[in-house]
């Protein structure tokens, strides 16, 4: 698919100035809001996103996947955070890249990337989502409370160029939206989301409402919900900031 850019010296938000255009009705498909500052970067919830003027990669996507339910829109988490793991191990190649769920970017057990998907439903499809990406690119320091940000400098040790980044991992974005299109291609979206997973199949600490225990990642359902193990055998089903690594 073609992406249109729009370059901004400044925003306040990204995606909140993509669900701006959405709301009224002037979003289109493939259209990429890309700033050097964002003043107000959202996270999930209440939290917001660092990052340097200049450093990084602070954009969001306005994509219409009328041909997706409401019920499978956690597709489109997966094909961007596969994009994004794609993308950075070729830059990265000497180091391991992960996606810890839902869709957070992980070098090594450091945060890299975070993606914010704001979903617009007509009855039982979903009409427009808007995709925000905060990667961490040339940034050296971080003075936010975040407890591990790494950047792609700090691992390479070198700056690397912003647009050609970004227009490699649209590239490879473009061809996983493509494929979402078909069975055969949302199987092996699955398949490979599971495969590059932070954890999976991993006997780790984890603490959700009722205390600390042990357990490994064994799937991710068809509502994006994680899927855990303990180490009785039992199944432990979570939503997002329901069950946390410790």
């Amino acid at each position: 698919m073609e992406f249109k850019i729009q370059h901004f010296d400044s925003l306040s938000s990204t995606n909140d100035s993509a669900v701006e255009l959405v709301m009224k009705g002037q979003a289109k498909e493939g259209l990429v809001l890309v700033t050097s500052e964002q003043t107000k970067g959202k996270g999930h919830g209440s939290n917001r996103w660092e990052s340097a003027r200049g450093k990084n990669l602070t954009l969001s996507v306005i994509l219409e996947p009328r041909f997706l339910e409401a019920s499978d829109q956690f597709f489109l988490t997966k094909i961007v955070s596969l994009a994004l793991q794609e993308t950075l191990q070729k830059y990265l190649p000497e180091h391991t890249i992960r996606i810890k769920w839902p869709n957070d970017l992980y070098c090594g057990d450091k945060k890299m990337a975070g993606v914010l998907i704001q979903n617009f439903l007509k009855g039982a499809m979903i009409e427009y989502t808007v995709i925000g990406v905060g990667l961490n690119v040339n940034q050296e320091e971080f003075v936010s409370d975040a407890p591990n940000p790494v950047s792609m400098k700090q691992c390479t040790h070198q700056d690397i160029d912003l647009t050609e980044l970004r227009d490699e991992w649209l590239q490879i974005l473009g061809f996983y939206y493509h494929e979402l299109q078909t069975e055969e291609g949302r199987n092996v979206i699955s398949s490979q989301y599971m495969n590059h997973l932070y954890r999976y199949r991993t006997v780790t600490k984890y603490q959700d409402s009722n205390g600390i225990f042990w357990g490994e990642i064994v799937d991710i359902n068809s509502f994006g919900q994680l899927i855990i193990q303990d180490e009785s055998g039992n199944r432990r089903t979570y939503d997002f900031k329901e069950v946390a690594f410790r």
